[in-house]
C-alpha cells in the first residue's frame, strides 16, 4: 500500500512538473519578447552551464573556437572557466572582476560597474532593467528557438553594437549572438543548463596566485 501511494505521488508529481511545462511554453509562445526577458531577470537566480564560443570575422569565417563551463549568482556574480592551454578564468564577486590569463602570468582587475554590459557574463548576471539600456525587438521563433534583439540606446554600452539572445520553450537560455563595431560576431551555445541550483560561494572568489602580475582599472 506504501509503495502504491509513492508510485501515486511520484505519478503526480510528473504529470504536474509536465502541466507545468506546457503551461510555460503556451505562455512563452504568446508572450512577447521583453515580457520572456523580464521573466528570465525575475525567476532565474543562478546558472551553471557548459558552454562553447566561436568568433567569426565580417567574412562569416571562423577564426577562434573556445570553450569552458560558467557559473552565475545574480546579481553581479559570476566565473566563466575557458578550458585549453590558452584558457582563461573571469570572476566576479559583485563588487570586483578579474580577468585570469595564465599564458601571460597576468590578472586585470576592475569594478564591476565598468564590465556592465561590455562581457556576456556581467550582462547576463545584471540585475537592472535592460529595457532603459537597450531597445529590444522580438525576431520571433527561429530554430526553436525564440530570439530577441538587443541594440544599446545612446552608444552606451562599446562592447558590442548588437545583441541577440535565443530562449528555448521552458525559457531557458540557450544562444547568445553578439556582434562588434568590427562586424565581428561571437556565438555562445549553452548546454547541461542548469537553473536556481545552490552554487558554493567560493566559485565567486579569486586569489591571485603568486608571481602572477596584477593590472588595475
Amino acid at each position: 500500500m506504501i509503495e502504491l501511494k509513492r508510485r501515486s505521488v511520484s505519478r503526480y508529481l510528473q504529470i504536474l512538473g509536465a502541466a507545468c511545462l506546457l503551461g510555460w511554453s503556451a505562455w512563452a509562445n504568446a508572450a512577447s519578447g521583453l515580457d520572456m526577458l523580464h521573466h528570465f531577470f525575475q525567476s532565474t537566480h543562478t546558472i551553471t552551464a557548459q558552454f562553447s564560443q566561436e568568433v567569426a570575422n565580417h567574412n562569416g569565417q571562423i577564426v577562434k573556437k573556445a570553450g569552458g563551463t560558467l557559473w552565475i549568482s545574480r546579481p553581479g556574480k559570476f566565473r566563466w572557466d575557458y578550458s585549453g592551454p590558452n584558457g582563461q578564468t573571469i570572476v566576479s564577486n559583485g563588487l570586483k572582476v578579474w580577468l585570469y590569463e595564465p599564458a601571460l602570468q597576468q590578472v586585470t582587475v576592475q569594478p564591476l560597474g565598468k564590465a556592465l554590459g561590455s562581457t556576456p557574463a556581467a550582462l547576463i548576471a545584471g540585475n537592472d532593467d535592460l529595457s532603459q539600456r537597450f531597445n529590444i525587438s522580438d525576431l520571433g521563433v527561429k530554430n526553436q528557438l525564440h530570439w530577441l534583439l538587443l541594440r544599446p540606446k545612446n552608444g552606451q554600452d562599446q562592447g558590442f553594437t548588437a545583441l541577440r539572445l535565443g530562449f528555448d520553450t521552458a525559457g531557458i537560455l540557450k544562444e547568445m549572438r553578439m556582434e562588434d563595431a568590427f562586424q565581428q560576431e561571437t556565438v555562445l551555445h549553452f548546454t547541461h543548463v542548469e537553473i536556481n541550483h545552490a552554487i558554493p560561494s567560493h566559485e565567486f572568489q579569486f586569489t591571485t596566485p603568486a608571481g602572477v602580475d596584477v593590472l588595475s582599472q
